[in-house]
């Protein structure tokens, strides 16, 4: 059995400039509905082309990039979707997208969420898809997931933890792909 695990392609959206932590929430919000730019890796295709199921997050970037693969998921679970950044209000300051990306993940991490799903919260989901993802491989033998960078790093140490072993790690890049097998 295996479970691969697929970030989206590169979101056609800019991460250059400067604003505000309120314009992060626009900047968010256009993000999530955003659709990528570019071509797959050959990693991404060749996994793409050996799975027997094909699951995805319902994002946009997520199915926009099972599209460029040229297929359709068979599955779509919302659980998928990315664990969801926290935006506080940090006024007179202004970092470029990416900056503000860096600095709100970390604080979620530390265990701040202001009103967004928190850490913890995101790792349990992960579990749980973790579980379903398992169940799947079991009945289609190679599921392919596409996912988002955050979700698929908690999802594999959930993977990890049920005694999948990682078989290649393309890291957590755009198109990142990371292969789990399980021996019966």
């Amino acid at each position: 059995m295996e479970i691969t695990l697929v970030r989206h392609g590169k979101p056609n959206i800019k991460k250059s400039g400067s604003m505000n932590a309120a314009g992060m929430r626009e900047w968010v919000s256009a993000y999530d509905a955003s659709r990528i730019s570019g071509s797959p890796a050959s990693a991404a295709n060749a996994a793409c082309l050996n799975s027997k199921l094909i699951v995805s997050s319902p994002l946009p970037r997520a199915i926009s990039s099972l599209e460029t693969l040229g297929v359709k998921p068979d599955l779509i679970l919302n659980e998928l979707s990315e664990a969801p950044l926290p935006i506080f209000n940090v006024p007179a300051i202004k970092l470029s997208p990416s900056l503000w990306l860096v600095l709100f993940r970390l604080l979620w991490l530390a265990g701040a969420s202001s009103s967004s799903e928190s850490c913890s919260d995101a790792k349990q989901r992960a579990k749980q898809v973790a579980e379903r993802l398992a169940a799947l491989a079991h009945e289609h033998d190679r599921v392919l997931s596409m996912g988002h960078g955050m979700m698929n790093k908690l999802i594999s140490k959930e993977l990890e933890r049920a005694g999948w072993k990682k078989v290649t790690d393309g890291k957590s890049n755009y198109w990142g792909t990371v292969r789990y097998c399980y021996k019966t």
